[in-house]
């Protein structure tokens, strides 16, 4: 497993709204009175976190100090969760201000891990501009190395006490007092403390901090609570300042569909009504709805429809506020991501000339049926648009193996996964003696007994072997005998 951790250390103040640019920061802690996060002017004035707002005020006489609001921040973190649902299916907050995701099983998903971490570099600018990223194979490990090493990437367990023995033990969530007698023992990272006999650390200073290292390295599970994503998307943004114009509402609305992006995405839903709702200080809410032809989920389209509507609507006032909320959502129609979702909405020829340019000509291909019997021969890339249509061949499977997998045969008859059903042929293909391919196959449409179709064949000469070449359905399906899916690439013409 792979983890990635978001550290939000401004979350404080990101989660409230805010108006001009002027020094701000949020006060906290047991009396209210300690600064939790600032801005960047106020940084830059000398005022830091765990000052008191009395010292704040010293440093920066016009800073704004507001008041910290738990609820906002949940709001907050709940909205960066079912953000997350498009590049994960498992999220959870380890801390109130760090998410951690598992990312392992979504690398492929996205071309590898530089393009996922690329992705969602992109899309936290918009979303959370001050998270700092790490990955590790713990979620403990990720957290930590966030914090103190943001941009880190540790792939592999064994890379752990390397990347971890520098830090500091005041890094890791230990009470006080225990810390301090660390150091009192010349201990100061991670490495002093795994250097010596574990049995004796337990004793002298008690489970917390083997418990802290175990979890860090993998030897203890972490409880995790995963996000679960709600039945309908409703969220609601306040806007930093009033707008007047649509340009001033476009940041704020991409945001709220790459939240509703990763919601569709997480909860395998297509959305086909919603509505934007504007709200204004003096003035009656302006509710828009929004109901598409088709089912989408795609930012650009959905941004392009909502700016357009928009246009035509005469505000009342500033908006001080944004609600959008799903009305209609359907089931996915596709099984997985779609080719198509991927380009949010754009014509499939803008598509195919934006992937030409990025990864070259040669890594965008069509393909065309050939005047040939031979299944495995039937087909030739081709550019883009430039192939022949296939004849149609009932009783063709949409999918061929690279190359056919011999069956086993027991009684004179071929098994896979036990023996085989032959629904339907022989359909007799022969030929070939003219390019040294030369076939001589019977053909039959066979069922396993869990009712799934495959496409197999005996040879005619010379032995009279049974093989598997073909898979009536998606090759994510394919057979447990078939080793691996990424064998079945191949797409039958006449399918």
């Amino acid at each position: 497993m792979l983890w990635l951790a978001l550290l939000l250390p401004n979350l404080p103040l990101e989660a409230l709204p805010t108006g001009d640019d002027g020094p701000r920061a949020v006060l906290g802690g047991a009396r209210g009175d300690v600064l939790q996060a600032v801005n960047a002017p106020a940084a830059e004035a000398g005022v830091r976190p765990g000052l008191r707002a009395v010292a704040a005020r010293t440093l920066c006489p016009g800073i704004e100090l507001l008041a910290r609001s738990p609820a906002a921040e949940a709001a907050a973190r709940d909205a960066l969760l079912v953000w997350s649902g498009q590049f994960t299916s498992h999220a959870a907050a380890l801390e109130d201000d760090c998410l951690v995701l598992e990312i392992g099983a979504s690398q492929r998903l996205f071309g590898g891990l530089d393009a996922l971490l690329d992705r969602l570099r992109l899309e936290l600018s918009v979303v959370a501009p001050t998270a700092q990223m790490a990955c590790a194979p713990t979620p403990a490990a990720a957290a930590l190395l966030a914090r103190c090493q943001p941009g880190a990437r540790v792939l592999t367990p064994g890379a752990l006490p390397a990347a971890l023995g520098p830090l500091p033990l005041r890094r890791l969530a230990l009470d006080e007092r225990l810390i301090e007698r660390l150091h009192g023992l010349g201990l100061r990272n991670i490495g002093d403390c795994r250097r010596l006999p574990r049995a004796g650390l337990g004793r002298r200073l008690g489970p917390a901090l083997l418990a802290t290292l175990d979890r860090l390295f993998g030897l203890a599970p972490q409880p995790l609570a995963p996000f679960r994503p709600p039945p309908r998307f409703v969220r609601t943004l306040e806007l930093p300042a009033p707008a007047d114009c649509v340009p001033q509402l476009l940041p704020a609305i991409v945001r709220l569909l790459l939240e509703l992006r990763g919601f569709l995405h997480a909860r395998q839903r297509w959305v086909q009504a919603l509505t934007l709702e504007l709200a204004f200080a003096d003035a009656p809410a302006v509710v828009l709805p929004l109901r598409l032809t088709e089912p989408a989920r795609g930012v650009a389209l959905l941004q392009a429809l909502l700016a357009q509507r928009l246009a035509q609507t005469a505000l009342p006032a500033p908006v001080q506020r944004l609600g959008l909320s799903t009305e209609v959502l359907v089931e996915t129609p596709v099984a997985g991501p779609d080719l198509l979702d991927a380009h949010d909405g754009e014509p499939l020829p803008v598509l195919l000339d934006r992937l030409r340019a990025r990864l070259g000509d040669a890594a965008v291909v069509g393909m065309s049926a050939t005047a040939d019997h031979r299944p495995e021969r039937a087909w030739r890339r081709c550019a883009v648009g430039e192939g022949e249509p296939a004849v149609p061949m009932p009783g063709r499977p949409a999918w061929l193996l690279h190359a056919p997998q011999r069956l086993r045969v027991m009684a004179g008859q071929p098994c896979l996964d036990g023996r085989l059903a032959l629904l339907d042929g022989p359909e007799r293909i022969e030929g070939g003696w003219w390019d040294s391919a030369d076939v001589a196959r019977d053909y039959y449409v066979a069922a396993q007994r869990s009712g799934r179709r495959l496409w197999i064949y005996q040879e005619r000469r010379p032995a009279g072997g049974w093989y598997l070449h073909g898979l009536f359905g998606c090759p994510a399906s394919a057979p447990p005998q078939v080793q691996n899916a990424e064998q079945v690439l191949c797409v039958s013409p006449g399918a």
